[in-house]
């Protein structure tokens, strides 16, 4: 597996960009990081803002239902006992938010404001890297 470390430390250096750089396209990028390829890579740079977000999410039933989706492209197994680098869907506030498993038992998530590590979040699916 890639260096789970050294990829959010990277990611925590980039800014939030929608399209780019946001919490679902994070979660194929790290996918790439460990496959080869990149399920959500179609998605890259075919929306620019909150708004257009939305509109894409809606198109597809939401984050959970398009994050499912892609995951079941590339093979992904769900699981119940996340390790480090897994990746979920997570309601974390009142949204819900791509994550990826740190090795310290926390999930990180790109948010608008940076990465943000933490607990108090809770998973709705997860899946294997």
């Amino acid at each position: 597996m890639p260096d789970i470390a050294a990829f959010l430390a990277s990611l925590a250096r980039e800014p939030f960009c929608y399209g780019r750089t946001d919490c679902a396209l994070v979660l194929g990028r790290w996918w790439a990081e460990n496959h080869g390829c990149d399920p959500a890579a179609h998605l890259i740079a075919t929306y620019h803002d909150g708004d257009a977000c939305g509109a894409v999410l809606a198109k597809h039933g939401g984050l959970l239902r398009l994050v499912r989706d892609l995951c079941r492209t590339v093979g992904a197994r769900r699981t119940a006992n996340p390790k480090p680098g897994d990746i979920a869907v997570v309601r974390f506030g009142n949204a819900h938010f791509g994550a990826i498993r740190t090795i310290s038992g926390k999930w990180a998530i790109k948010c608008t404001d940076g990465l943000t590590i933490t607990t108090r979040c809770r998973p709705l699916m997860i899946w294997s890297i």
